[in-house]
């Protein structure tokens, strides 16, 4: 019975100190943020992953003051190497020799003031050589081309996409990664400049963020050469070069913002984009959690929208962590490969064995695994139905090496080479549509893939990115045309181009006023007629496709305009004064004219303007004519913006001849004695009839 109890006891033992088990209960949720940070479970972590000798991350409780922070450091005997400002009260410290990162562990935990104290992981670029001279096109990007290779339409459609957009330089994407050849004659223009760095060369601080002549990306990595412990040999000693001095930033940089349409190399999935090479894997590839939190903290600093990071590894990482969470608060994508697998080449299963940075939960992770051009998951490539977001392509992938090489007999694979198609894709969002946060162009990309039955049940979309589909889900409506009906109506129409809108929102302002919205029309709408506006003034318009991840931008190739016509006067009138006067009336209908022309004719003579009254204007007398003459008078409103009105109706009169008595005219049409209006000619004939009733009401007395 003894016996029993104690291998029951055992296996119990066993199978909670299994090393799959640990990482999972220790991996965070949504809810709680981080990993349960105690000794115990940091030391869990570091049997997954590799570290640093010699170095630590501690991160000291709010409201610890610098005195109590030096007094610990001082206490385990470690010295400080820099300390982020992303990421409040974190500090990267060199440990004593002697000690060990465990023993710096156990003895940090101790002290109350101290948050987490753990190793400085290493990161890995996650990439894979293979030597093919088959491929001489970008099939990723364009897979129906001569030079297709696999199945047509297993690319991301980028051709079309640059229909939308080929991105712009106002995008910012930080490349972190072992920094890029900034010289490459492919990557040159798109290199991002600090333009606050008034004299490169200076040794000033000039746009005060704390980096040197940081003029075009910065150099974290802290060794220039490690010795066999892993502790550092050779320090480095350069901060603002960032050249690539092992390939892999280079060739993730070239695939996604190469310049386009320049008759030189390949395209990228930009073609306008300002990357900033941020280095933060060294020669070797190896890249530390320190180094790589540093450069987070820099892209963010710089404004940058999508950080890139092809790059990975085990153990949980407290700093890694809230550095991409500090980079979430402040509005930035960060797109991870998913890893390649061991070293069987098999691909591993992320929910179960996160690889890092890829496997932390935050809102602000697209974690990317890779397909091959049959769009199959490939055999490397880790997954996660829960944790591994998306494809992309990820085999073949030709792009720029150092030195304006090319990889045409070194294709790159890996989940390295599919998070840039990610991040190019985010990007190309990013410029078209400006007005979203990040969390939006992320829905985006997830939402529009090309669900595949091959990743089915293997991450968490199902799909591999589709350029075109992203682009075009609410793409802007073209050829927006505003057209004034009447003075009142203004009549839209458009060319509806959007994918997947739920229908199309019309705003309006009139000149000098703000933007409101008035309408909102169904999907697949593509007209509408805007009615009760005011005369003479004009209209702008914008009309917006929109679904629940957001609407089409405002530019204003969208906007149109129009102007309103003048009403014109109403119920012209023409009364004859004199032999040499006529006096003209008419209503005012217009609010907005500047005055009245009144223009005149004679008999089958030619109408010419003789006269202008200013705004409000209901009357004109026209003097200086001929007796018992016919003249045809019409007047219309007029502004500087509307321009001309309709003509009233045309009316006429003749003036008096010479002993008549005062008349009036309106049609120009007359009755008993002279031209007469409705009022008095119905006036003259009731006085002409009067005696007859006279005459009938008395012979029906008698």
């Amino acid at each position: 019975m003894k016996k029993f109890l104690f291998l029951l006891v055992c296996f119990i033992l066993v199978a909670c100190g299994s090393e799959k088990t640990a990482q999972i209960s220790s991996e965070p949720s949504a809810k709680t943020g981080s990993a349960t940070m105690s000794a115990q479970s940091i030391m869990v972590q570091m049997d997954a992953g590799n570290y640093r000798e010699g170095e630590l991350l501690v991160r000291f409780k709010s409201g610890v003051v610098t005195s109590s922070a030096v007094k610990t450091h001082q206490t385990v005997g470690s010295s400080v190497i820099r300390r982020y400002t992303l990421v409040p009260n974190l500090e990267h410290v060199a440990l004593a020799k002697g000690i060990s990162v465990k023993e710096a562990i156990t003895a940090y935990m101790s002290d109350p003031n101290v948050e987490y104290a753990e190793p400085n992981y290493i990161r890995k670029a996650l990439f894979i050589v293979a030597n093919d001279t088959f491929f001489r096109d970008q099939w990723a990007l364009w897979n129906t081309g001569q030079y297709a290779y696999g199945t047509p339409g297993a690319d991301i459609k980028a051709t079309e996409a640059w229909e939308i957009s080929i991105g712009s330089p106002e995008i910012i994407i930080a490349i972190l990664d072992s920094g890029i050849d900034y010289t490459h004659n492919d990557l040159v223009w798109n290199i991002w400049r600090n333009l606050g760095e008034t004299n490169c060369l200076d040794g000033i601080d000039n746009d005060l963020n704390g980096y040197i002549d940081d003029c075009q990306g910065w150099d974290f990595t802290t060794c220039a050469q490690f010795n066999e412990s892993g502790s550092c040999a050779v320090a480095k000693t350069t901060d603002n070069d960032p050249m690539d001095d092992h390939g892999h930033g280079t060739h993730v940089a070239g695939i996604a913002g190469a310049k386009g349409h320049n008759s030189n190399g390949i395209a990228g999935v930009m073609w306008m984009v300002n990357m900033i090479p941020v280095k933060v894997l060294n020669a070797e590839g190896d890249g530390s959690d320190a180094d790589i939190a540093a450069g987070i903290q820099y892209a963010v600093t710089n404004r940058a929208k999508v950080i890139n990071m092809s790059f990975g590894g085990y153990g949980f990482s407290n700093t890694l962590y809230n550095a991409i969470s500090a980079a979430n608060n402040a509005g930035t994508l960060l797109v991870a490969a998913a890893g390649n697998g061991g070293d069987d080449g098999i691909g591993d299963n992320n929910d179960l064995l996160p690889v890092y940075p890829a496997g932390y939960n935050l809102p602000n992770i697209i974690s990317v695994a890779a397909t091959d051009q049959d769009d199959r998951r490939t055999p490397f490539t880790n997954f996660g139905p829960t944790t591994v977001d998306v494809a992309a392509p990820g085999v073949y992938i030709l792009s720029t090496l150092p030195q304006n090489r090319y990889s045409d007999k070194e294709f790159g694979s890996g989940t390295s080479m599919a998070a840039p198609h990610v991040s190019g894709l985010a990007g190309l969002l990013s410029a078209y549509y400006s007005h979203l946060s990040h969390l939006s162009i992320r829905n985006m990309v997830l939402r529009y893939v090309d669900v595949l039955p091959t990743l089915n049940g293997w991450i968490l979309t199902a799909g591999r990115i589709n350029s075109f589909k992203a682009m075009s889900s609410l793409w802007a409506p073209t050829d927006f045309v505003a057209t004034p009906m009447s003075p009142s109506q203004i009549s839209l129409a458009w060319t509806e181009r959007a994918t997947d809108e739920h229908g199309y929102r019309i705003e309006r302002k009139a000149e000098g006023g703000s933007y409101a919205l008035i309408i909102t029309l169904a999907a697949n709408a593509n007209s509408f007629a805007d009615g009760g506006l005011a005369d003479g003034t004009r209209y702008f318009y914008r009309a917006k496709a929109y679904n629940d991840l957001g609407d089409s931008p405002s530019y204003l190739t969208n906007e149109t305009s129009a102007i309103t016509p003048l009403s014109p006067p109403a119920n012209l009138h023409a009364s004859a004064l004199s032999t040499s006067e006529i006096r003209l009336s008419w209503h005012d209908d217009s609010g907005a004219e500047a005055g009245y022309k009144i223009e005149r004719r004679v008999s089958n003579g030619t109408f010419i303007e003789i006269a202008q009254v200013g705004q409000n204007a209901t009357t004109f007398t026209d003097s200086g004519l001929s007796a018992g003459t016919g003249y045809w008078y019409r007047v219309r409103a007029f502004s500087a913006l509307a321009g001309n009105s309709a003509y009233s109706e045309e009316v006429s009169v003749k003036t008096l001849s010479t002993g008549s008595r005062r008349s009036g005219g309106g049609g120009g049409g007359c009755a008993i004695g002279a031209p007469q209006n409705s009022q008095t000619a119905a006036a003259d004939l009731a006085l002409l009839l009067s005696p007859l009733v006279l005459i009938a009401f008395m012979r029906r007395r008698r």
